[in-house]
């Protein structure tokens, strides 16, 4: 079963994909969807879809930048372009990402599947590859996911290292794993001055090492154990590392909530870190994705001069940060259940 994610800003496109396909007779399961660009980046890194289907064109984050952003953090995640634009530029920059398919709208039902089959093929592949330990994914991967991972991810994460050993536990594989998550956990504990050694719930000599990899029970329970002595060993030694920044990001949404152009982006660059690690902290020491919070802002903002002001809604929108008011009164009536004229006339 391959993971599918739709980021379609048009309702009857979405309506469409969603209702038209029989996803229940299919080897597909659409595992979400959402209106635009920022909103599918948090759902995507929480889903991990295999495949992404995403317009070109949506608000705050455009499909191509989306894909972009999908591209350098999750690299393995396929991705189908939607356009109404029969543009060479489009495709060759879609291209240039790495993006696997590029559709017109409109889109059939058996296009889709078309497309989404060839795609499946080139997963299979890659995860026949994948079973080379010399193909095998570079560090890196596990240091990021290790560097923002919370005790609950942690069966996700076993899920994604052990994935090459899913058909057949192979102790030399299980064994360049462990040890890439031993170079992953070192990494962190050195950000930390500390000593991967002294942190792991067991020796990382290694004879020992090999007994944590004799079978796929025991290491499984090794590369749990270490995983949860090293963020508990990150928890209780960042003390707010991350406070400050949410702080200051909360504070330039406040300020700029009202431009039209405050995006993930603007907010990052101004704490200072790449998009997609604010993303990940955001929600992680919030609770809520950038998004939410500055949708939250916003409305409680058109709530004070829907009651305090004679503003026309229209006006409302676009004083709030709102490029389109017919969006604003969508959000708005999906956030409160009522109308910007029917919030007025509550009062």
């Amino acid at each position: 079963m391959y993971k599918v994610f739709l980021a379609e800003d048009e309702i009857i496109v979405r309506e469409g994909i969603r209702n038209n396909i029989n996803w229940e007779q299919t080897q597909y399961l659409l595992a979400g969807e959402a209106p635009d660009g920022e909103v599918a980046l948090s759902m995507i890194h929480e889903i991990k879809p295999d495949i992404l289907i995403t317009d070109i064109r949506m608000p705050f984050l455009d499909g191509l930048s989306l894909s972009k952003i999908v591209k350098k953090s999750m690299p393995r995640v396929k991705i189908i372009i939607l356009s109404g634009h029969d543009e060479f530029e489009y495709a060759k920059e879609a291209i240039s990402i790495g993006v696997e398919e590029y559709l017109l709208k409109p889109v059939s039902s058996n296009e889709m599947l078309k497309a989404l089959d060839k795609i499946a093929g080139r997963i299979d592949e890659e995860n026949k590859k994948l079973l080379n330990i010399e193909n095998f994914i570079e560090g890196d991967m596990f240091i990021t996911k290790l560097r923002y991972a919370n005790k609950k991810d942690i069966d996700t994460m076993i899920t994604e290292y052990t994935r090459p050993l899913e058909n057949k536990f192979d102790e030399m594989t299980a064994y360049f794993i462990f040890g890439e998550i031993i170079m992953a956990a070192s990494r962190i504990a050195e950000e930390l001055g500390a000593d991967i050694k002294k942190i792991a719930p067991f020796s990382l000599e290694k004879n020992e090492i090999k007994n944590l990899i004799s079978a796929r029970n025991v290491f499984n329970e090794s590369v749990r154990n270490l995983l949860e002595a090293v963020i508990e060993f990150r928890d209780s030694n960042t003390g707010g590392r991350f406070r400050s920044v949410i702080v200051k990001a909360r504070e330039y949404i406040n300020r700029n909530y009202s431009s039209g152009d405050i995006t993930l982006y603007s907010t990052a660059s101004y704490v200072g870190i790449s998009p997609n690690h604010l993303s990940t902290v955001f929600t992680r020491e919030t609770g809520e994705n950038f998004i939410e919070y500055l949708t939250k802002v916003r409305l409680e903002k058109a709530k004070q001069l829907l009651h305090n002001t004679a503003m026309k809604s229209a006006e409302i929108a676009f004083e709030t940060g709102f490029n389109d008011p017919h969006y604003f009164s969508h959000i708005f009536k999906k956030n409160t259940g009522f109308t910007p004229k029917e919030y007025r006339n509550l009062r």
